[in-house]
């Protein structure tokens, strides 16, 4: 896949097909939309190409408005390579660019820089200075520019539509196991395995403690997870929250205890992607209390990765 962070391009591309969109999350609803994109393009002996924003445009004109990613830049690159797409735009987005009318994105960009066949956007499609174009209007000036415009139907997933706002909520209420299958796959988190106090490893579990700036960060409590090392996944139970039991107001934490696992991972990258939730977090009356509920918290992961394993097989 080519990456052009700018739409200044001079290159011209076979046929483009094209789909514009923040893709934060790339949840099945996207997935829908780039495998027509690539079909499209296929038909025509074209190229597929997808055009996104950095940062995104709610930070520019909304600032005031917190916005948590699903999926930071560098892994949304990575996964819409994995798709499949030709050719990526990730264009700056600026308060000047947030000021150009549809009709000129349309006439200047999109058929005058790229030359677009074709484009393939989801209904509720906007654009355009204060998002005033839409659907019908790109629809109108496809008559008379001559190219064509596929809007694709939203997913959805027993009776709810799937979308990147719901899977926020759904992650922030500690939901991974739904995120995920709205995702169509599970939500990864990824960072530096920095020291801590050592508590887990004096009571029998060691863990490792993650160090990200990814800013969505599931619900506290423990989870069934796998960890990435060195290319391969393992199984693994992970709590997030601030350790009440040993003392409180402490610095929320990510600590992982990867199961069958004895190496030292201080410093390195480490993924830690979310299957299940297992319970709140809780304060116990005594570490033994504590030692006992972790070690149940890790017969339920097992029996977890068990049936997992036994459902790809």
């Amino acid at each position: 896949m080519r990456i052009f962070r700018s739409i200044a391009v001079e290159e011209r591309f076979k046929n483009p097909v094209l789909t514009v969109g923040n893709y934060d999350g790339l949840h099945l609803g996207h997935r829908r939309i780039i495998e027509r994109v690539k079909q499209r393009a296929r038909e025509i002996d074209g190229t597929s190409m997808l055009m996104t924003f950095h940062p995104h445009p709610l930070h520019i004109l909304r600032q005031e408005k917190e916005l948590p990613f699903i999926t930071p830049e560098e892994q949304k690159e990575r996964v819409i390579e994995e798709m499949g797409i030709d050719v990526l735009f990730v264009v700056p987005f600026t308060g000047e660019f947030s000021r150009i009318t549809p009709e000129a994105f349309v006439e200047t960009i999109l058929c005058g820089r790229l030359a677009i066949k074709g484009i393939v956007i989801g209904h509720d499609f906007r654009f355009g200075s204060r998002g005033e174009g839409d659907v019908t209007l790109l629809e109108r000036m496809s008559q008379s520019l001559g190219f064509f415009v596929e809007i694709v139907d939203p997913v959805t997933l027993e009776g709810e539509r799937v979308a990147s706002n719901r899977i926020r909520t759904l992650l922030a209420d500690g939901d991974v196991a739904q995120s995920a299958r709205m995702l169509g796959r599970p939500y990864v988190l990824a960072g530096t395995v920095v020291r801590a106090k050592g508590r887990g490893a004096a009571i029998g579990f060691p863990t490792i403690n993650l160090r990200t700036d990814y800013p969505l960060i599931p619900r506290n409590g423990v989870y069934v997870t796998e960890a990435e090392v060195d290319g391969r996944w393992i199984g693994a139970v992970t709590n997030i929250g601030h350790n009440p039991t040993f003392e409180a107001g402490m610095e929320r934490s990510i600590e992982t205890f990867i199961l069958d696992f004895d190496g030292d991972l201080y410093d390195k990258k480490v993924k830690v992607r979310f299957l299940k939730r297992i319970r709140d977090e809780a304060r116990f009356a005594s570490v033994e209390d504590l030692k006992a509920r972790i070690a149940e918290d890790v017969e339920i992961a097992k029996a977890y990765l068990r049936d997992k394993a036994g459902r790809s097989a």
